[in-house]
């Protein structure tokens, strides 16, 4: 390996950096330059095994031959083309129907996971007359960076475009009634109610398992939500921009919890890296007066064909290959290997996972569960020093290997974890 292993990494950045706003650069950081399967290779050529699958895009790694050969033929044919319809979409979405919870949704494809929510968002406004109208969200969601989706979460008395309110996500880490995973009576689920009878909401926004700190509600709780919502007439609109494509062992987790929400939207899962994102409509949201204007729905790449054939090849190969019990049973491999790690580490306060993403949350001790985003930094420096690519922010770090894979190598990612925490909880950091 090679002694200087940030020099050409260095290099490439510094050059970057000219043309880039300050911000954009991490110090320290990387460039990668190829990759296969679950690694990836950077500028300098360190191998680092991919705990982060490309932020949650990768879901059959790097390099899939099978996923680019039908990328390729497309490109062949019809690379793009704006405003029109091709086989690859139809294909594509015979493929993704058969996976979702009701047969009367409608697809409107787009090319970013934040438009989608928007689009979905002026939807829910049409529908009810384009009044202003309570849409509740989250606090600590994330749903995009268009202005629509940062309002969501924006905690101000009025929004441009609704009047938006936040409700807390249940966290039974942090459970404010001090209550026990195995003993609770979900009044998580009952202030979320109350709150939104009391603002009259007329839309939820939610992410079934919340993507920055990959919070997993209580098995019961999204029923109790969606029974309630159905009873008060409020939409229901699932963001699984982290969680569609087959992350959680289903390839909606929307499936896994056994709801029926009323948009749904999906980007990061469909075409392993490929720009490609759908939003899907119940069909009494599709109809109304003003979404069915001439070009209403229209956006420059939407249903890019060379995307679509990708996604549409991804779908097969997630029936062929049996990815999803694959998932679930890999899944149970990693909860297992995580839980672990509280009982070893004085900082680890608390461990999650759904399926293939997880999150290990670092607290300065155990009892005043203080969050401690300075070690989380150190674990994930140590992490990458050592070959491991994970997802650091805050407090908390978040996994996401590829569905595909293989186990030697998910249990050689966790053995790298638990070595890495050991290390800077030691008090020191290994070169490279």
């Amino acid at each position: 390996m090679p002694q200087d292993t940030e020099n050409e990494n260095s290099r490439l950045l510094k050059r970057l950096a000219k043309y880039l706003p300050r911000g954009c650069i991490r110090e320290g950081d990387h460039v990668p330059v190829s990759g296969s399967g679950s690694f990836y290779t950077d500028a300098q050529g360190k191998e680092y095994l991919d705990f982060s699958s490309g932020i949650f895009t990768n879901s059959f790694g790097h390099g899939c031959a099978r996923l680019n050969q039908a990328g390729f033929k497309q490109a062949e044919r019809l690379a793009n083309i704006h405003g029109r319809h091709c086989a690859a979409e139809l294909t594509f979405y015979r493929r993704l129907f058969s996976h979702l919870p009701a047969e009367d949704y409608k697809a409107i494809p787009y090319n970013d996971g934040g438009y989608t929510i928007d689009r979905g968002l002026s939807d829910v406004i049409n529908h009810f007359g384009k009044r202003r109208v309570g849409i509740a969200a989250y606090r600590n969601g994330f749903h995009g960076k268009t202005q629509a989706g940062k309002l969501l979460i924006n905690e101000t008395r009025k929004a441009a475009l609704y009047d938006n309110f936040q409700i807390d996500f249940p966290n039974c880490y942090r459970c404010p009634w001090k209550k026990k995973k195995t003993a609770c009576d979900m009044e998580c689920a009952e202030a979320a109610c109350s709150k939104l009878r009391e603002k009259e909401a007329r839309a939820l926004i939610f992410e079934p398992v919340q993507g920055a700190g990959i919070l997993v509600p209580p098995p019961d709780y999204w029923k109790a939500i969606e029974r309630f919502c159905r009873e008060q007439g409020i939409v229901l609109f699932a963001d699984e921009v982290l969680t569609g494509g087959g992350r959680t062992g289903e390839y909606l987790a929307c499936t896994r919890f056994g709801i029926v929400p009323d948009l749904i939207a999906l980007t990061k899962g469909l075409a392993n890296g490929k720009p490609l994102s759908v939003l899907l409509e119940r069909e009494y949201l599709t109809g109304n007066q003003y979404a069915v204007r001439p070009l209403e729905r229209a956006s420059t790449f939407a249903a890019h064909p060379e995307a679509l054939a990708v996604a549409g090849e991804l779908l097969l190969m997630l029936e062929e290959g049996e990815i999803l019990p694959r998932v679930r049973r890999y899944g149970k491999l990693l909860a297992e290997g995580l839980a672990e790690l509280p009982g070893r580490f004085l900082q680890v306060g608390d461990v999650r996972s759904l399926g293939l993403m997880a999150a290990v949350e670092f607290v300065r001790d155990k009892e005043s569960k203080e969050p401690d985003p300075l070690f989380s930094m150190r674990v994930f420096d140590q992490c990458r020093k050592s070959g491991l690519e994970t997802i650091g922010g805050g407090h908390i770090l978040r996994l996401a290997p590829p569905l595909n894979i293989e186990e030697d190598d998910l249990l050689r990612g966790l053995a790298i974890l638990a070595e890495c925490i050991a290390e800077v909880q030691a008090g020191g950091m290994k070169s490279e």
